[in-house]
């Protein structure tokens, strides 16, 4: 983990030099996202795997995220973003190998919820708008696969701290108050990534919004307790929120 910080300091010093909000303003917003997850967790020695669909039983799921934003005018200090994101889910599942001495009849709990510290700098801001920056997320979770009919447990504890790329594009449509963009936060690193993306749409009503989008988060984490983890969470969302 220690290794990708150096990619911090010239990013965030090459950024000083972006054009910045003519204002302050901000945003506050809530996120309904229904998800699928799928992906597979397995022992480093790569002998055991356990499937997240077919062995654990997860699906499509309701998930909440919580967002507010500060922009201000002060070219060199960023503009701050943080969100809190409640990705925790417990499903029941059978399946007839063994995975970490654990198997038959399990019930699993997935908790990848984090918190985002996302810093970044306005760089155009017309009917087009860009910002780049890092997006700082904070995992405090956890896999946790527990045999119905035994105490016997398997515990992978996921708890990272991750600085991505983070990139943010919109464009606003002559007239209206309807505008259309992307996101994407990323990084990779020895074999280990993690990708959240978004594409989305928003009407706005004077102060208020409302946002409707697709978001796709993959995390590839290897030795986390002598386990690696290859999870996906991908779906539609809706937003709502007040921009000021």
């Amino acid at each position: 983990m220690k290794q990708i910080t150096k990619y911090v300091a010239p990013l965030a010093l090459c950024a000083s030099f972006g054009v910045q909000a003519d204002i302050v303003g901000g945003s506050i917003e809530a996120t309904y996202w229904y998800a699928g997850v799928s992906g597979d967790a397995s022992t480093s020695s790569g002998a055991q795997t356990v499937d997240m669909e077919s062995d654990l039983g997860f699906g499509k799921d309701s998930f909440f995220e919580l967002a507010a934003t500060l922009e201000h005018p002060i070219p060199v200090l960023p503009n701050v973003r943080i969100k809190y994101a409640d990705l925790d889910q417990t499903e029941e599942g059978t399946f007839s190998t063994t995975f970490d001495g654990v198997s038959g009849d399990v019930e699993t709990n997935l908790d990848l919820s984090h918190v985002d510290l996302m810093l970044y700098y306005e760089i155009l801001d017309t009917y087009l708008s860009v910002d780049i920056g890092l997006d700082i997320k904070v995992f405090d979770g956890q896999l946790e696969i527990q045999e119905k009919t035994s105490t016997t447990v398997s515990t992978t504890k996921i708890d990272e701290i991750l600085p991505l790329l983070y990139v943010s594009t919109e464009v606003e449509l002559p007239l209206t108050d309807l505008s259309f963009g992307a996101e994407v936060s990323g990084v990779s690193y020895s074999g280990n990534s993690l990708y959240d993306g978004k594409v989305r749409f928003r009407q706005g009503f004077s102060l208020a919004f409302v946002e409707l989008g697709y978001r796709q988060m993959a995390i590839n984490v290897e030795d986390l307790s002598d386990t690696d983890v290859d999870i996906e969470f991908s779906g539609v969302y809706l937003s709502t929120g007040l921009d000021f």
